[in-house]
This record gives structure tokens, sequence and C-alpha cells, in this order.
């Protein structure tokens, strides 16, 4: 299998129109922006070397400016939707004690938007900076997809942003709907895995573009599967991992998306999945308070995953019971009411009268009594 040839991250970077700082060597850049087409996907150690020697390479240009952070704009296509309060909180430690140690970078539209560099800009506006360090390059054809490569092998990128970012990487690049794409996905992961053909899948990962294509056309797969597979595959993830443990994240709860938007793992939100109407014998509203209260306890007490696991299964054993207990207490009564339905018209007509007397004062008691019960109720 041909290797899969590194994405040269400088030579597209390089490319930047960046100031009249840059101006002599504009002609060299000129020529560079037509390999940005030519930009495939890689690892986040790849990205990571690269968009470092790309900040050295500009700033040996001097091609580093000074910003204000509010011309400045967030990526509306940016992949990370989550920025835990923590998370700005230590960059901002990092900024003040150390300052700025690398700039961010920028891309040129009416306004300059941000592609890499988010988090040190919101911690920088958090301390009331002014300005920041910055290089600016031209706006990649695919903006969304660039973004995604920076940011989709990241440890600390949550798996629900990462779930939305690639469905919607997928979608702008099929006919598909974001709704159907999960689906799909199962579904031929499901079936090659029946044919024991999904590791063949995989093996495509590292393959050129025209290799992952004949591989793929090999295995009978419908256009829609085919195009959510080489698509996958040419971001370099693992459409089977993809299926297990990130697209699942898309059917939370919303309190559980909530949740994991304010640092929660996907692991532990999928263990608290369990705790639903179904399982737990309550109405929605009921497993849905359940649910939020179990949860604020993981979180606080950073419970491990199967710790977790554990807690759901108590709560759940917990709740069975109570109800059974419950339905226990109530079963005399549901016993009694139905026998007195039970008890016909005619059947009344052939009992003697003192039998009558002696029931129907009976009947009178019984009723002072739930009269009472209700008002205490």
């Amino acid at each position: 299998m041909t290797a899969r040839k590194a994405t040269d991250l400088t030579n597209y970077f390089s490319a930047a129109k960046q100031s009249q700082q840059l101006s002599e060597a504009e002609e060299e850049l000129q020529r560079l922006r037509a390999e940005i087409e030519e930009l495939r996907s890689s690892g986040a150690a790849e990205l990571e070397e690269q968009l470092a020697t790309l900040r050295k390479q500009l700033q040996s240009q001097s091609g580093i400016l000074s910003i204000s952070v509010e011309q400045i704009e967030p990526n509306p296509e940016q992949p990370r939707q989550t920025f835990l309060p923590e998370s700005i909180e230590s960059m901002s430690r990092s900024l003040a004690e150390d300052g700025q140690l690398q700039p961010i970078i920028l891309i040129q539209r009416e306004n300059l938007v941000l592609f890499d560099g988010e988090r040190r800009w919101r911690s920088a506006k958090a301390l009331g900076w002014q300005n920041l360090q910055a290089v600016i390059i031209p706006e990649p054809a695919s903006l969304h997809r660039k973004a995604l490569l920076t940011s989709l092998h990241r440890e600390d990128l949550n798996p629900l942003d990462k779930a939305e970012a690639i469905v919607r990487e997928l979608a702008n690049n099929t006919d598909l709907e974001q709704v159907d794409i999960p689906r799909i996905l199962s579904t031929v992961v499901r079936r090659l895995n029946a044919q024991k053909k999904m590791n063949s899948v995989v093996e495509l990962m590292t393959a050129e573009n025209a290799e992952q294509q004949l591989g793929l056309a090999a295995l009978g797969l419908s256009d829609s599967e085919q195009a959510v597979l080489g698509l996958l595959l040419d971001l370099q993830l693992n459409p089977a991992s993809i299926d297990a443990n990130v697209f699942p994240m898309l059917s939370l709860a919303s309190d559980l998306k909530v949740a994991i938007r304010s640092g929660l793992k996907g692991v532990h939100a999928m263990a608290l999945q369990k705790l639903s109407p179904k399982n737990l014998g309550v109405s929605e509203e009921e497993a849905q308070s359940i649910r939020v209260t179990t949860t604020q306890k993981v979180m606080t007490e950073k419970l491990s995953a199967s710790a977790t696991r554990k807690l759901v299964s108590e709560v759940i054993a917990s709740q069975v019971q109570s109800s059974s207990t419950s339905e226990a207490k109530i079963k005399p009564v549901s016993q009694s009411c139905r026998r007195l339905q039970k008890l016909s018209l005619e059947s009344l007509k052939k009992a003697e009268r003192n039998q009558l007397i002696e029931f129907q004062e009976v009947l009178r008691q019984k009723l002072a009594e739930i009269e009472e019960v209700l008002k205490q109720k």
C-alpha cells in the first residue's frame, strides 16, 4: 500500500499576502497560492509541526503584525464550539505570566477572522488586552475543512463538537442531509463487519486518494456509503471508531449535550444516557430530573467511567425497587376497587336486606376514611 504523502502546510500558508513588510516576496507568494487545492489531510502531530514552521517562517519575514483584539472576529465555521471557563482561565494565566508566545493566525475577509488561536483571543479579551500578535493568510478554498483539520485530532476537542463538525463537513461535500449521515455510516459499518471487510477499509486510511477510491469501489457500496466512507478516510478518520464513539453523541439527551459542553466526557455521557424513561419506568420529565442530578454527582465528584456506570446501575435498580414498592402498596386498593366493580346489580337484588344494610355501613365507613386520607395528600 502506498503511503500517503504528508501535507505541506508550510507552502500553503506561505502564500499569504501579509502586508507591505512582505511586498518583496509577493511574486513568490502568488506562485505558491496555486498549491492551495493540493492540500490533503494530515494527523495532529503533522499539523502542529507545520503550524509551528509557518509561524517561524513568517516571523523571519517580518510578517507578524500587532492587531487590535476588537478587529478580530471568531470563525463561524470553527469546529470547536465549546470553550470551558477553566480552559480560558488557564490560558489567561499563561498570557499574563509569560506573554503571547505564538502569534494567532487570521483570515482576511472584510474583517479579520480567526483561523487558529481562538482560545488565546478569548483569553486576551478577558485580560483586557488591546492587541495581539498575528499573521494574516488568504482565505482557504474550503474554510471549514481547513479549520476542521487543525482541530480534529486534538485531545481537548470534545466528542460532541467533533461529531457535529464531521457531519457538517460530510454534508457540505455531498448531497446528503446531516441527519442521514450517522445512519448511513452505521448501516455500512455493520454490514462490512458482518462480511469481515471492515479491516480493509481501515487499511485505506494511509493510502492515496485514488487507491482509497479503488478500494472502496471493490466493496459493493451504494453511492452515499462510498461518499461517507471516502470523506472520512480522506480526513484520516477510522469509520468504525467514528460510528462507535463519536456519532452516538448526536443522539444524546439535550441535558447531556449541555453537560458535555460543560466538561463531561463522552464515555460518561453514554453511561448516563441509560437513565432513560424506559429503564427507569418513569416519565421523560422525571427521567431528565434523575439524569441531571446523577450527572451533577458524576461531575462534582469527578467519577471515573467505571464508577459512573456503577452509579447508573445503582440508580436504575433503586428506581425499579421504589416503583415496585409503590405498586405493592397500591395493589390491595386496586384489587378492592375491581371487586366492587364486579359486584352487579343482580347480585345486590339477590342479597338479604340485613346483608345490604351491613354492606352499606361498611362502605360509608370506608368513604369517610378515604376522605380523611385525601385531605392529608
